[in-house]
């Protein structure tokens, strides 16, 4: 029987003793002699249909033979790994832990067949509670608003995906459309001055061979194997190609759709806010070790990784408070989106399962503190 722990104190019963300091759980489990024998026996049966000892029945051989044949160093450091890995589940199970860096286990003592302790240290995420009464005040990020030359950007996409491409015999000039190949793939570019891997465009022709460098230096040979001159509709046939009477409802219809994406912008922000002040308010750490392991893995993204260590530790810090505040209150206030629910929209809406669910969550638990902690003004 395991007991719960509280929080800055040690809990022990007859198997297991917890401390917790902070976001630091430190185990120690003694696994009963019964535990031992029955693992024991549950590998032993395993060996006897697994392997084959000449004279016996498969399930018939004796023990020590099979231990011969398998040998005993091997058997028992499985018995002990096994054992170790059942009860640090169990524990971490029963009292409702939520280990957020990988446990580092040390055995403490092992007789076969008689007794095993070991310990084992984590980071869990922190405890804390929303007192009676708390209320935030959050700012209201800036009105959404879409700006002329936002559509007519998106308007001149528009109008370069409807063009028609004509082949063309020269070297590739500026906003020409070039095919590239490698291997069975095939890559589409626009030679351009404006652009990093566009400039190296500019100039090829189809037949050659042309080696394109990354921003962070990296270079791959491909096969130029088309170069096209775009031939752009006129506006009217652009709204046509698009189930539009004129172009100026096309226009009207990209105006709507960036207003729309800019005010879930706006929302998202709103909300982003939201947790951060109550992050804030809660004073809620971040496990030390979390930190560490994310901000490396955001500085191995960076191209350049000098000097900016505390800015990525601070924003990774910041992001990582909102996802613990998700996590807590979607299981406390059942917010938590059922795994029926995001299937069904992760199929309607073409998106990853896990996504889904880390966005819902992050919508849900964000428009909670709205709704209930909010100061009103």
């Amino acid at each position: 029987m395991v007991s719960r722990y509280n929080a800055g104190k040690a809990v022990s019963d007859e198997n297991i003793h917890v401390e917790r300091d902070g976001t630091r759980v430190r185990l120690e489990v003694a696994v009963p002699k019964e535990a031992i024998r029955a693992k024991e026996e549950q590998f032993l049966r395993a060996l006897s249909q697994e392997l084959r000892i000449p004279g016996f029945r498969p399930g018939k051989a004796p023990r020590h033979l099979l231990l011969r044949r398998f040998g005993e160093e091997a058997f028992w450091k499985e018995v002990r790994e096994d054992l170790i890995q059942d009860w640090l589940e169990r524990a971490i199970r029963d009292l409702a832990l939520h280990p957020v860096t990988a446990p580092k286990v040390e055995t403490v003592e092992f007789v076969r067949g008689e007794s095993l302790r070991f310990r084992a240290e984590f980071e869990v995420l922190p405890e804390f509670t929303i007192p009676e009464g708390l209320t935030l005040a959050v700012e209201e990020p800036p009105p959404a608003e879409v700006r002329e030359e936002e559509v007519a950007a998106v308007l001149a996409d528009l109008r370069r995906e409807a063009g028609s491409l004509l082949p063309k015999d020269g070297p590739a000039a500026e906003g020409d459309i070039v095919h590239i190949k490698r291997g069975e793939r095939i890559w589409e570019g626009t030679a351009s001055a404006q652009r990093p891997i566009g400039r190296q465009l500019l100039g090829t022709r189809a037949g050659t061979r042309v080696v394109l460098t990354d921003e962070e230096g990296h270079a791959e040979e491909f096969e130029v194997v088309g170069v096209y001159t775009l031939s752009l509709p006129s506006e009217e046939e652009t709204a046509r190609h698009y189930g539009k009477a004129s172009w100026e409802e096309l226009r009207e219809e990209v105006r709507r759709e960036l207003l729309r994406r800019a005010e879930a912008q706006r929302r998202d922000e709103l909300r982003r806010r939201a947790l951060d002040a109550l992050a804030e308010a809660l004073n809620i750490p971040v496990p030390p070790g979390l930190l560490a392991s994310a901000v490396e893995e955001e500085l191995a993204r960076l191209p350049k990784k000098e000097g900016v260590r505390a800015e990525v530790e601070r924003v990774v810090a910041r992001r990582l408070r909102r996802e613990i505040l998700v996590h807590r209150l979607s299981e406390e206030k059942g917010l938590a989106p059922s795994p029926e629910e995001v299937r069904r929209l992760a199929q309607e809406e073409g998106e990853n399962e896990e996504a889904l669910h880390a966005r819902l969550s992050f919508e849900r638990v964000a428009d909670w503190i709205l709704e209930n902690l909010r100061r009103p003004k």
